[in-house]
């Protein structure tokens, strides 16, 4: 450029030359000699930039400049860039507006005091001019609240006309984006068998073991995938589940978005037998307008109820170790009845119509091909016959049956592990009615048949609801003559000849019993002069016992956050003692007698079912009531708990636990509770101990983790 003017200077002094002008036009020595601005180049004044506009061939507007290059007047600024940009959209927020001058190089900036800046709707009418602030260096600021939805061209402009503008597009949006929340139906299994899986009160809900899957959709091409949120709020103020990962559906159907996301039931807070979960999902746009949308999920603790005609259960049902449920029933004449074995999930794999069963079953160990021997003590008219089942509806016994009339096995069976001759499983119970009470041994691994099953006779009647414990090598007994025996087989496999130990009890009609540290605790039926006995397990002094003046029915014994032994009494009340200093408390059941042992359940809970009315109650602690199901016919047997399976038997982590019921009329509930399994703290937490009835506190409670 300096080049091109030097020519053009030179065309001048030449021009000068020709004109006999004595001083060339822009001569100098040095730069003071020239206006301000330019360059002494060969003592020739070179201009470049912006000069004097009386030099220019019209007075130039504040807007231009006078170019020392053209001597005409020129923009003085190369554009005004306006943020936000053109095509926009945003919310309904107060839009933050900037405006920045931009010069041209080499003229001064001379920038405006403002700039004016408004807003026009696209369909018409002017909304607002923007009071601006001056920044500094041509940058312009204001801010505009918008005053509804829709288009609008927002201008920045030079205050004076013909000066430099910039338009730009902007769409306001305040609505969010559409969403729809629609939960899969859930999944119908019809009556099979006698069974019920339907809750009758909400054939339509979920169970709450199950995962239901929730469709999210939305017809808004402007929703943000990354804002989806998901919320399931518990049911009634019960604790709410989030942090729920959603997936990617196909086909979309049409839709801009679509996704799905699973929602474990037995997560969200459910402080009733059935509810609802309320699914709450959140989105937003892509300029962050929020919206949400809402579905609802039925969900019940209705696992399956199987109705089996023609019987009464008055036995403590028995879970075996792959979760199978053995029920016993009876008839009225306790002369008839089957024993039927049911799956979790709710299936009949085989039934025996072997007898009546009064005395609750046991389920002995694992066996190394993975079956198990589920032992039972049956009476087919006047015949009594002890013995098990090994996977199949076959009644295997080694005893010899006996066909008087008046016996009965009442007691729950106990199941101990004995070092004796080459067996170890030995399953204890007690023939009432024979000999003045016979007490007997299965040993089905006994290789000689003559000790396969030793009696002996003479150890007094066991009657219902009396209970057998194992303990170590030895079997307790209460007898209904008052007294508290132990009994212990000899190292030639019959039994000794004589008790190891005799303690009067104080009582006449002694009830289930259960242990916590060295001591057995039970309870009598001996009307107003019923009481709550507690002696040591080794026989070492007489027992002791607690007035409670009223039937003391079936205990067990909770271990969180004191050892508390816990009993159902008839007056309506149930009673806790502490094992350690012997204080009580008694807690009502308002026309409700529990004669079946409370369930201590993992997590705190405590289920009680009543004889009278079949109301069962999960507490939590054991004064509240947390939830409640009528059964409509009254449950006298004591209940169960196990883990959830899987389709193996196996158990399955993290999921909630089953709660099995069974009524007298027949018919045998599996319900979905909160707790995955027994309290392992517990050192008796329900009837005979443990889930397969065994009676022996060292079994291993079944873990479910």
């Amino acid at each position: 450029m300096i080049v091109v003017m030097w020519r053009k200077v030179l065309g001048l002094l030449l021009l000068g030359a020709l004109c006999a002008c004595t001083q060339p036009i822009n001569r100098c020595e040095t730069a003071t000699d020239c206006r301000s601005g330019a360059l002494c180049l060969q003592n020739v004044c070179v201009y470049d930039g912006e000069i004097d506009s009386q030099a220019c061939d019209r007075p130039c507007a504040t807007y231009e400049a006078c170019s020392a290059l053209t001597l005409k007047c020129q923009p003085r600024f190369t554009g005004l860039v306006v943020s936000p940009s053109d095509a926009t959209v945003i919310d309904g927020g107060t839009l933050s507006v900037r405006a920045e001058l931009q010069v041209t190089p080499g003229f001064a900036a001379n920038f405006p005091a403002t700039l004016n800046i408004g807003v026009t709707r696209v369909d018409g009418g002017t909304v607002a001019s923007l009071p601006t602030t001056t920044e500094g260096d041509g940058v312009y600021s204001t801010q505009w609240n918008p005053s509804g939805e829709g288009a609008y061209r927002l201008t920045a402009a030079y205050p004076e006309q013909g000066g430099p503008s910039s338009t730009v597009g902007l769409t306001v949006d305040t609505t969010g984006p559409l969403l729809s929340v629609v939960p899969t139906a859930s999944p119908s299994r019809e009556p099979d068998g006698g069974f019920l899986y339907k809750d009758p009160s909400a054939p339509s809900a979920w169970r709450r073991d199950q995962t239901a899957t929730v469709r999210v959709e939305s017809s808004s091409t402007d929703l943000d995938p990354q804002s989806v949120s998901v919320l399931v709020r518990g049911f009634d103020g019960g604790v709410a589940l989030e942090g729920l990962s959603l997936a990617s559906a196909t086909p979309c159907e049409g839709k801009a978005y679509c996704a799905t996301v699973d929602v474990p039931l037995w997560k969200p807070g459910l402080p009733a037998f059935r509810g609802e979960f309320a699914v709450e999902v959140s989105a937003k746009d892509r300029v962050g307008n929020q919206t949400s949308g809402r579905g609802s999920i039925p969900v019940t603790r209705w696992k399956w109820r199987q109705d089996i005609v023609s019987a009464t259960i008055t036995a403590a049902p028995a879970v075996g170790n792959k979760g199978v449920l053995y029920v016993g029933t009876t008839n009225g004449g306790n002369n008839d009845g089957r024993l039927l074995a049911l799956s979790e999930d709710g299936r009949l794999l085989w039934e025996a119509s072997t007898g009546a069963v009064v005395a609750s079953p046991a389920v002995g160990n694992a066996l190394p091909d993975g079956t198990e021997r589920v032992y039972a003590a049956h009476r087919k008219g006047s015949n009594s016959r002890v013995g098990f089942y090994k996977g199949s509806s076959t009644f295997i016994t080694p005893c010899t049956d006996s066909s008087s009339a008046g016996v009965l096995v009442q007691s729950a069976l106990a199941i101990g592990q004995v070092s004796v001759g080459n067996a170890s499983e030995t399953v204890y119970g007690v023939y009432t009615g024979r000999l003045g009470g016979t007490l007997f041994a299965v040993r089905p691994d006994e290789s000689d048949s003559l000790v396969q099953c030793p009696t002996t006779p003479n150890t007094g009647d066991v009657v219902a609801p009396g209970s057998m414990l194992a303990s170590g090598s030895s079997v307790v007994l209460g007898t209904s003559t008052g007294r508290l025996k132990s009994f212990a087989l000899g190292a030639n496999g019959f039994w000794n000849s004589s008790a190891q130990w005799d303690r009067p009890l104080g009582v006449v009609n002694p009830t289930a019993m259960a242990v916590a540290d060295g001591k057995i605790f039970g309870g009598s039926n001996d009307g107003t002069n019923s009481r709550l006995f507690t002696a040591p397990l080794d026989g070492g002094q007489d027992p002791t016992n607690t007035p409670t003046g009223s039937p003391t029915w079936n205990a067990s014994i909770g271990g969180s956050p004191e050892t508390r032994v816990v009993v159902g009494l008839q007056s309506n009340n149930l009673l806790s003692l502490d094992a350690a200093d012997g204080g009580t408390q008694s807690i009502q059941t308002p026309s409700e007698v529990i004669k079946g042992a409370p369930v201590w359940g993992a997590g705190g809970y405590v289920y009680t079912a009543s004889s009278t009315s079949g109301v069962i109650q999960a507490r939590r602690p054991l004064e509240h009531i947390e939830w409640q199901f009528d059964a409509e016919s009254p449950i006298e047997a004591s209940m169960n708990l196990d883990c959830s399976r899987a389709a193996d038997g196996g158990v399955l982590s993290g999921m909630p636990g089953v709660l099995y019921a069974a009524s007298q009329d027949g018919r045998v509930f599996a319900i979905v509770v909160d707790s995955p399994g027994l309290d392992s703290t517990a050192p008796w937490p329900k009837y005979q101990h443990d889930s397969r009835n065994t009676g022996n506190p060292d079994t291993p409670l079944t873990s479910c983790p």
